[in-house]
């Protein structure tokens, strides 16, 4: 079962589901947030919406298809409005990198933390038994998102290269996405 067939998933509060066209103000507008743009290190310095949308209609679909890269939406599982976006990619036999970012009006309200486990779910449904994470040191936000959905701290500070193609210091993180599903 790949990524794509096991969506959406929600928990009646959130959802994650595949990007859309009708996300693309609201991604774009997101990305240019000063938390996004300093610890999101988005691929792109800047993205409009036509940008988004061109994503959505050729490398996000290209990843889905092919398994590589699923750069997902997080949405209001009622209102299906965008939350902020969740990304899988740097895939491996058995493990891939989650990153993610919220917009400002959904942050500290455990938003991540339900995308996090719903992906998780997600994840193991397509065979995958572990998630990496990455983030700064001094995201707070983050590293407490993380931690709250059972990532535990494997490595770092170190300097890393980023999506972003940025060199930046970073604290690495797992978490098994098996050992709630035994």
């Amino acid at each position: 079962m790949t990524i794509a067939d096991r969506l959406p998933e929600d928990d009646g509060d959130v959802r994650v589901r595949q990007l859309r066209h009708g996300d693309a103000e609201a991604f774009a507008a997101g990305t240019k947030d000063a938390g996004v743009r300093r610890y999101g290190h988005l691929p792109l310095a800047d993205y409009s919406p036509d940008i988004v949308r061109e994503q959505i209609d050729g490398v996000i679909a290209q990843g889905l298809d092919d398994g590589s890269l699923a750069v997902l939406a997080i949405a209001d599982a009622s209102s299906d409005r965008f939350l902020g976006s969740i990304v899988l990619f740097d895939f491996r036999a058995d493990h891939a990198e989650v990153g993610f970012w919220l917009c400002p009006e959904a942050r500290g309200r455990g938003v991540a933390q339900k995308a996090m486990r719903l992906i998780a779910d997600v994840a193991a449904d397509a065979g995958l038994t572990q998630l990496r994470a990455r983030t700064a040191p001094e995201n707070n936000g983050s590293i407490r998102a993380l931690e709250g959905v059972g990532f535990v701290q494997t490595d770092g500070p170190r300097e890393e290269r980023t999506p972003s193609g940025e060199l930046a210091t970073v604290l690495a993180f797992e978490r098994s996405v098996v050992e709630d599903r035994a």
